[in-house]
């Protein structure tokens, strides 16, 4: 089987284009081709399929679970399909809603996310230990829980509970968000199904939104996080994302 090896930020996948997978496999595929030890290595895995004028994409973590949608593995895939294809523009379908990628002058990849669904978590629910302002969950294709702290680093003893909080029969992404200024935040993410990663660009979409929805922040905000910075517009309506994809190199692998 053909597969591409990418990442966002340190964020990496594995790619998959027209792979001929009964979709029953695809789970547990997923979870061999993500093993770094005895598969190729990677946070998810990213499978396109392609149907004339639409392409369809889903995600799967490295614990074989799926994803709605997700920020720099979207990037990834459409950067690849996009030189693949000579073009600057390309329409995916996922789980999370449909995405419009554009392939910028400088090669990197400006996604335009689905419309924000914002819910603020407070009553006895609220982390008033934990997030100033309050946390507030929001979902862009995929679910986040966004906690405003001092210390960032604190993502690695809370992430797990909060990824299965009750409050998400689900599980959610979980987004610790430090405020530098309005145009400038600082984030750590505990990835649903994967853990820690260097960086998340749905993540970095809706740490953004739940800043604006606290008038934080203003409409085009910087956020940086241990992979490097995403560039976020929100304007109450329309979510963009803009950010670097690097494509490392391609293979086959027997499965």
């Amino acid at each position: 089987m053909n597969f591409v090896k990418a990442h966002g930020l340190g964020n990496d996948f594995v790619m998959m284009v027209n792979a001929d997978v009964p979709p029953s496999e695809l789970s547990n595929l997923s979870r061999k081709l993500a093993d770094r030890r005895y598969g190729i290595g990677c946070d998810q895995v990213v499978i396109a399929q392609e149907f004339n004028e639409i392409t369809k994409v889903r995600f799967f973590n490295s614990d074989g679970s799926e994803a709605e949608s997700c920020g720099n593995g979207s990037r990834c895939i459409a950067k690849y399909l996009m030189e693949q294809k000579n073009t600057n523009y390309i329409k995916f379908e996922t789980m999370g809603g449909p995405l419009n990628c554009r392939l910028n002058d400088d090669g990197m990849v400006t996604v335009e996310m689905p419309t924000p669904i914002i819910e603020r978590f407070d009553g006895p629910q609220g982390l008033a230990h934990l997030s100033t302002p309050d946390a507030i969950s929001v979902t862009v294709g995929n679910p986040h829980l966004v906690c405003f702290v001092d210390d960032v680093s604190l993502i690695e003893r809370y992430g797990e509970g909060l990824e299965n909080h009750p409050a998400f029969p689900m599980r959610t992404n979980v987004n610790f968000v430090k405020i530098i200024n309005s145009e400038h935040l600082e984030l750590k993410v505990w990835e649903r199904g994967t853990g820690i990663t260097p960086a998340c660009g749905s993540a970095a979409c809706a740490s953004v939104v739940a800043s604006f929805t606290h008038k934080i922040v203003n409409n085009h905000v910087k956020v940086s996080q241990t992979g490097g910075d995403l560039w976020i517009n929100f304007d109450g309506d329309k979510l963009l994302m803009t950010g670097p994809a690097t494509i490392v190199f391609t293979g086959t692998i027997a499965i």
